[in-house]
């Protein structure tokens, strides 16, 4: 059984989330709850949990710090926070700091609860499962020291520290010169769409397994979605050439591209300032390109004041351009000229075209109905030649009206009826988005939109659903190896499958195979 805490300032908000759920189905028992964070951290202190489910604006303690504490005591700790406020800036160092989710007290649905809490149970048993089937590396306690230093440098990182009150966890090798690179997979957004978050997840733990195992000395960290931190010793300046080779070969082995920014440092108190000028270095990917190894250049004020010219901002003549009806082309242009002769990071940049993309929507009206997304499609270009490429379309959509508008519900009604067809015919195959939306005539953006709109999911969560259910056929039906049924029901990697699978289900595929023919043999 998981043990539950429960932290709110409000009766009955605690009373109503411990009658919400059949805890005992769950498996999970309400052990305490409490109305600060004061009397919640001092039972934290006494006693371990797996669950804390805590209100973010409470007297004494706010949640945020509760959660801080309570994940130094104990690193497993799931934690979901509640809210009246929809505070971007809490969500935001809530999730940094580690929370699993965040929901709103105003509009908490028992359903809403129980699927965070089922995803915070399936976390503690992958986590359980990887501890219990560690291969006999991690078992030595040179692999536990190493996931010690791990640990203390991703706090180091979310606190952001450069005081240290401790350096006992700190090996020798910290005190010298090391690298500090920050790795992101190019394309995460495609990957994603075509294999779901899942696997991009499970490409940077197979890539964290991969340099402890070819590095005796180094720190790995996942930082983000589709990106890692890694730290290694660079006695002899030969760091760069290593971990070049590295790239080549994760880039080969998984058919990938990597881009990556290195910077050397030297000392504990340097960690932080590695870490951001290594992220800050490969966010040259934005006007470079992807795919490359980029070094941090390091400039002096004067430098970089005669480098960069600050011209007076007006965007007059673009919007007279796009009023006009002169070429689109033009107007990216001047855009283009306007942002190489500012120094502006890859956000900044996005920012201002997301700005103009505003503007120009404004100039015909109901055109800025789609701007959600439109500000979505913008964030999510990797580089400058795809952003500017984004704009281009969306700029030229609003002035043609292009995005499709369908005259009747029956035409809807033939258009995802075919797309469906579609997908039933071939999910077994190699299909992407892309593939389905050519069936249908529509972009691959406004498909995306489209079909979650029409079916109320994501295009690849369908895709998975329907693999995962020719998988389970296959599994009771016959004998096949797992590898047999992964490679049947569409999925290339028999890992992430078995990840997938336990994900969906609960059950491993060879968990969920005896337990359905022993069922089958129990009716013979």
């Amino acid at each position: 059984m998981y043990r539950i805490m429960i932290v709110d300032d409000e009766p009955v908000i605690r009373k109503g989330i411990s009658a919400f759920i059949d805890w005992g189905k769950e498996e999970i028992t309400v052990e305490d709850q409490y109305g600060n964070g004061v009397e919640a951290l001092a039972a934290l202190e006494k006693n371990p949990y797996d669950i804390l489910i805590t209100d973010i604006k409470m007297p004494l303690i706010n949640g945020i710090e509760l959660m801080k504490q309570a994940i130094n005591l104990y690193p497993w700790l799931k934690v979901i926070l509640i809210s009246n406020y929809s505070d971007f800036e809490y969500v935001k160092e809530g999730l940094k700091l580690g929370a699993v989710d965040y929901l709103l007290k105003l509009t908490l649905k028992k359903d809403d609860l129980l699927d965070v809490l089922r995803r915070c149970i399936s976390m503690l048993e992958e986590e359980q499962k990887k501890d219990s089937e560690l291969n006999h590396y991690q078992q030595n306690a040179v692999y536990l020291k190493r996931k010690k230093v791990e640990q203390e440098i991703k706090r180091l990182i979310v606190q952001e520290k450069t005081i240290l009150s401790s350096r006992e966890w700190a090996p020798a090798w910290l005190e010298k010169p090391y690298a500090c690179v920050y790795l992101l997979l190019d394309k995460a957004e495609e990957w994603k769409e075509n294999h779901g978050y899942l696997y991009v997840q499970f490409l940077l733990e197979e890539w964290q397994k991969m340099f402890y195992e070819r590095m005796d000395k180094g720190v790995s960290l996942i930082v983000a979605e589709s990106g890692m931190f890694f730290i290694l010793p660079d006695y002899n300046g030969d760091a760069q050439r290593w971990f070049l080779q590295w790239k080549q070969l994760l880039e080969m082995k998984w058919k990938v591209s990597i881009s990556a920014g290195f910077v050397t440092e030297q000392g504990l108190g340097s960690i932080l300032k590695g870490f951001d000028n290594s992220q800050l270095a490969c966010q040259r990917r934005f006007f470079e390109g992807l795919g490359k190894l980029f070094c941090m250049n390091f400039e002096t004020p004067i430098e970089k004041a005669q480098r960069v010219k600050q011209e007076p901002l007006d965007w007059t003549p673009f919007f007279e351009m796009i009023s006009n009806g002169d070429p689109i082309s033009s107007a990216i242009e001047f855009a283009v000229k306007h942002w190489k002769n500012r120094d502006l990071k890859p956000g900044q940049v996005k920012h201002e075209a997301f700005s103009l993309l505003s503007g120009a929507c404004q100039l015909y009206g109901e055109a800025g109905l789609q701007l959600l997304e439109q500000h979505d499609s913008l964030c999510r270009a990797e580089t400058m030649e795809q952003m500017l490429s984004v704009l281009k379309d969306q700029l030229e959509e609003i002035r043609t009206s292009f995005i499709p508008k369908p005259a009747d519900k029956g035409y809807d009604e033939q258009l995802i009826t075919k797309a469906l067809e579609y997908i039933a015919a071939h999910y077994t195959e190699n299909l992407t988005l892309q593939s389905v939306a050519d069936t249908v005539h529509l972009s691959k953006s406004y498909f995306s939109l489209y079909f979650k709109k029409q079916t109320g999911r994501n295009f690849i969560d369908y895709l998975i659903e329907l693999r995962i259910r020719e998988a389970k056929k296959l599994l009771v039906q016959k004998e096949r190896r797992i590898y047999d049924v992964a490679q049947v029901a569409g999925f290339k990697d028999v890992k992430y499958f078995s990840k997938v699978f336990k994900k969906v289900t609960g059950f491993t595929p060879m968990e969920y195979r005896e337990k359905h023919q022993a069922a089958k043999f129990s009716i013979d």
